[in-house]
């Protein structure tokens, strides 16, 4: 499955799986409509509201005879998963599972680029599920995004490079919303604005939760450590082939080594190891684009002693060798 994730164009409405999984209640008045599901893996229903360019909801209850499994593309999406019923996992790639088992409450946040995660769906399934691309969040919070935790203020600037999820605790005052959502009997008009103003309830709350020491089982990094990650950041960016170490780039940006680290863990979701190894392969495959460098060339070129070493690190990441990266590349290109 493939969320598109255009600003003007942004909802699950493939007429394919209409088709073939169900028939579609004919209520698209403003993005807002229901669709019956009925086949061999379950049977149930999807509730599709949108409520601006970018952002939608999908309220759901389906009994699922078997794990049905998908993969999704979203990116520079915020999810959130909210659930009393069911079961589940979110398996972003390359990334450790996050489990739906409900009662649950689950926010992930992709950046652009993320491959495409495996979601698998069991049981009796009830859940909200919102979805909000990085444009939408900027809007929604526009004048005060300074405040939102950190690892949201990354997520809108555009600073993540792996997919991060997080459980929080669903305490009372998200169980009573999932409640109120599937208890409501309004139709038409009064149910959207009903599940838009929830929504956005769900929102607050999650951004609330998120900013909580439960949820992160880390400190919130403080405005100086921020600062100097960001730093750190900029200086990796242009010292990628061959980065100071963790003593000198942390003196440089005016942090100790162990706050440079959490710092980086906090705000970005990966280690200062992990951020220059995303940097290294990102620049390869420009490089890789390159008919005239060698393999070894590009390996010297982003910080690998040995072309060995680079061709590892490249399958590891990528699941193909240098060459046939190189030979897509160049095959795409002409």
């Amino acid at each position: 499955m493939s969320v598109r994730h255009h600003i003007d164009d942004y909802e699950i409405d493939d007429p394919d799986s209409q088709r073939t999984h169900g028939s579609a209640d004919q209520l698209r008045h403003s993005g807002h409509y229901r669709l019956n599901i009925e086949g061999p893996f379950g049977h149930g229903w999807h509730e599709f509201c949108r409520l601006s360019d970018g952002y939608f909801a999908i309220v759901s209850e389906i009994k699922y005879h078997m794990p049905q499994a998908d993969y999704i593309s979203s990116p520079d999406t915020l999810h959130i998963y909210l659930a009393n019923g069911g079961d589940g996992e979110y398996v972003p790639a390359g990334g450790e599972p996050l489990s739906f088992e409900a009662p649950a409450a689950v926010i992930m946040l992709e950046p652009a680029g993320a491959a495409a995660a495996e979601v698998c769906f069991a049981g009796d399934t009830q859940y909200i599920y919102i979805a909000i691309h990085r444009d939408a969040l900027q809007a929604i919070f526009a004048g005060c995004a300074h405040q939102l935790p950190v690892i949201l203020q990354s997520f809108l600037k555009g600073a993540l490079r792996h997919t991060i999820g997080r459980a929080v605790r669903l305490d009372g005052g998200l169980l009573r919303c999932l409640g109120e959502v599937h208890d409501c009997t309004a139709t038409g008009g009064r149910r959207r604005l009903f599940l838009q103003a929830k929504v956005s309830e769900i929102l607050c709350r999650m951004v609330d939760a998120l900013e909580s020491r439960e949820a992160l089982h880390l400190a919130e990094a403080t405005p100086t450590t921020v600062r100097g990650v960001f730093k750190a950041q900029n200086l990796l960016a242009e010292k990628f082939a061959a980065p100071p170490s963790l003593e000198e780039l942390a003196e440089t940006v005016g942090l100790s080594r162990s706050s440079l680290c959490n710092g980086f863990r906090q705000v970005l979701g990966m280690s200062v190891f992990d951020y220059i190894h995303d940097l290294r392969m990102q620049k390869a495959l420009l490089l890789l684009g390159d008919r005239d460098a060698s393999i070894t060339q590009i390996a010297y070129a982003v910080g690998y002693n040995r072309a060995s070493s680079f061709s590892v690190a490249v399958q590891r990441r990528f699941g193909t060798t240098p060459s046939e990266l190189r030979r897509k590349a160049i095959a795409s290109a002409g």
